[in-house]
């Protein structure tokens, strides 16, 4: 699927979605499914729903029904929105779904789900999170450093959570291991209101030769 900040397509179908997309996109949120966190990561989950909803995007997500993912698809419901959960089987089987997702995809394998997220994704938010959250964020990172993709990608800086990560990355520019980083690859918002305007507002230019991005196919990225 290409998306409203993709390149252009001839068909008719294309140019019927992206006209779809303008009016209410599909965000994709990458968030921690773990119990027992701070309250000030679960307000910030529902601040984002609420915020996702009351502008009329579309979260898609990881289907769970627990943690930072069930703060965010309950808000987005609660707020008049439309989810959409992508989860493997084994954590359906283990009673971890989010029932009441207006669509809930079930993949057979963790690598299935993110490829299918990334499909239904005009935009990425990473809320905190896990391991999970780290390796699907620095995909899309990765992806769009390779121009396979141009949809702006939003960290959330909650509480400050992410700033051993931005400090990483700064170190990794400064020493040459990665050429971009923050506000070029990525933005950083500290509300939930803040990150869902820059994902409204687009990804920014990636510097250097002029590079038509080419849209990943699933399998590219994915075997």
């Amino acid at each position: 699927m290409t998306t409203a900040w993709g390149p252009p397509a001839a068909d008719d179908q294309f140019d019927s979605d992206r006209q779809t997309r303008r009016s209410g996109r599909s965000v994709c949120v990458f968030c921690s499914s773990a119990g027992g966190l701070p309250e000030v990561y679960h307000s910030a989950a529902r601040d984002l729903g609420a915020e996702l909803a009351g502008r009329g995007h579309r979260l898609v997500y990881g289907g769970g029904n627990v943690g930072l993912m069930g703060e965010v698809a309950r808000s987005v419901h609660e707020h008049g929105g439309t989810v959409v959960g992508v989860i493997p089987k084994g954590l359906v089987d283990r009673e971890l779904a989010y029932e009441p997702a207006d669509e809930l995809l079930v993949t057979g394998t963790m690598r299935e789900r993110k490829a299918e997220m990334d499909a239904r994704a005009d935009a990425f938010v990473a809320l905190p999170g896990g391991f999970g959250t780290l390796e699907e964020l620095l995909e899309v990172l990765t992806l769009r450093q390779l121009r396979l993709h141009d949809r702006p990608i939003v960290l959330v800086n909650v509480a400050g959570y992410w700033d051993p990560f931005l400090a990483m990355v700064g170190d990794m520019v400064g020493q040459g291991f990665a050429p971009f980083g923050e506000g070029i690859l990525f933005q950083v918002a500290k509300t939930a209101a803040e990150a869902v305007d820059l994902a409204e507002a687009g990804p920014a230019p990636i510097p250097g030769r002029a590079a038509e991005v080419e849209e990943a196919a699933v399998e590219d990225w994915t075997a």
